[in-house]
C-alpha cells in the first residue's frame, strides 16, 4: 500500500482553516510556492528547495514559505535546515500539528530524540487522537533507549510489535470475516522492511512469490486499528493469489481500506487513511481518481485492469472494455503495494 496521502499534503498546502494565518507584505509568490509544490510532489526536492529560496527572496515575511522549506528540507535529509526552518514557522504558527510532528521528525532523524519528543507532545497536545504524533513519539522513545541499552531497546520493541500485530489481525478477522479470511490462509503477516516506489516507502505491501504481507516497521508503534486498515488493503491484493495488480485492483483496495476505517477509527487519527476516507465520503469515484492519479504517477507502465480485476460497465471509469481488457499485457510485479 502506497501512500497516496504524501503527494497531496503539500498540494494542500497548510491547513489554515483551524489556525490564524500570519499577515505578511511583498510580492505575490504564488506561483512559484505551486511550482515547487509540483516539484516537491514528483520527489524532485531539490528543484522544489530551489523554487522556495526564490519565493523567499521575492517575499521572506510570507510564514507559509518556511513551512515549505523546512519540508523540502526534510526531504533532503538535510535536518538542521529543516529543524531552522520548522522553527521560524512555528515560532508565528504554534497551532500547525503537522508541522510540529514534521519538526519532530527532523530532531529524531538528527539523534535529538528528547528535542523530538518534545514536538511530538506539543502536536498530541494540539490534537489529542493524532495517532502518528502518539507513535513517533514511542519511537523516539525507544530509539533513544538504545542509545543507553540497545538489547533492551530492541526486546522491548519486538515484543510490543509482536503484541500489538497480534491485535491488528484480530481486528482484520473480526472485519473481514472467516469466510474471506480463509482465501488467504496461507498468507503469512509480519513487521518489516519495504520496498520503495518514486522515493517513497511502502506503507504496507504483498509478494506473492513469498506469500506474505508486510507491514512497513515504521508503523509498529500505530494503533492496532490503523494497521488493520492497511492489512485489509493488502488482504485484497493476496486473495488474487496472483502476482500482477492494476488501477481497477489498487482502487478496490483503497475503497475496503476506507470502509474499514470509516467503521472502526474509533476516534484515532492517522494522516494516509484520514485523507483516504475523506475522499471516499466526498465520493468512491474521488477516491478511485486520485490512487489512478498517483499509481500512474508511480509506475506509468500499470495496467487499467487485471486478470481479477476486470472493467465495470460504466464510460465514466475511462477503463477499458472486457475485450480489450482481455487482450491487454499486463506485467508481473514483485511487490505488490
Amino acid at each position: 500500500m502506497l501512500s497516496i496521502k504524501t503527494y497531496s499534503v503539500i498540494n494542500k498546502s497548510i491547513p489554515f482553516s483551524s489556525k490564524k494565518a500570519v499577515p505578511f507584505k511583498g510580492e505575490d509568490v504564488s506561483e512559484l510556492l505551486q511550482q515547487g509544490d509540483k516539484a516537491l510532489n514528483e520527489n524532485r526536492p531539490d528543484e522544489a528547495l530551489n523554487l522556495y529560496m526564490q519565493a523567499k527572496q521575492k517575499n521572506p515575511d510570507d510564514i507559509t514559505i518556511y513551512r515549505k522549506l523546512g519540508k523540502a528540507f526534510l526531504n533532503m535529509n538535510s535536518y538542521k535546515s529543516a529543524q531552522d526552518n520548522y522553527k521560524k514557522y512555528l515560532d508565528k504558527t504554534p497551532e500547525d500539528t503537522d508541522a510540529w510532528i514534521d519538526y519532530g521528525d527532523a530532531l529524531r532523524k538528527d539523534g535529538l530524540y528528547k528535542n523530538s519528543i518534545t514536538a511530538y507532545e506539543k502536536a498530541l497536545e494540539l490534537d489529542k487522537g493524532n495517532d502518528l504524533a502518539k507513535r513517533n513519539i514511542m519511537e523516539a522513545k525507544n530509539s533513544l533507549l538504545a542509545v543507553y541499552s540497545p538489547e533492551k531497546a530492541r526486546r522491548e520493541k519486538d515484543m510490543y510489535a509482536s503484541e500489538n500485530l497480534k491485535k491488528a489481525l484480530q481486528i482484520t478477522v473480526d472485519y473481514l470475516g472467516s469466510e474471506y479470511m480463509s482465501k488467504i490462509a496461507d498468507v503469512n503477516f509480519c513487521f518489516g522492511k519495504t520496498a520503495s516506489m518514486g522515493g517513497t516507502g511502502n506503507i504496507a505491501q504483498y509478494e506473492n512469490y513469498k506469500k506474505g504481507i508486510t507491514v512497513s516497521d515504521t508503523h509498529i508503534y500505530a494503533a492496532p486499528e490503523v494497521i488493520a486498515a492497511y492489512l485489509v488493503h493488502e488482504s485484497v491484493h493476496a486473495s488474487d493469489k496472483d502476482a500482477y495488480t492494476s488501477v481497477r485492483e489498487e482502487q478496490d483496495a483503497y475503497k475496503a481500506a476506507a470502509k474499514f476505517w470509516i467503521k472502526n477509527s474509533n476516534g484515532i487519527k492517522d494522516p494516509e487513511m484520514d485523507y483516504a476516507a475523506s475522499l471516499y465520503k466526498k465520493s468512491p469515484s474521488a477516491l478511485s481518481a486520485r490512487v489512478e492519479e498517483i499509481y500512474r504517477l508511480r509506475d506509468p507502465q500499470i495496467s487499467a485492469t487485471s486478470p481479477n480485476h476486470p472493467p465495470k460497465k460504466s464510460k465514466s471509469t475511462g477503463m477499458l472494455s472486457k475485450r480489450k481488457a482481455a487482450s491487454q499485457s499486463i506485467r508481473q510485479y514483485d511487490v505488490i503495494a
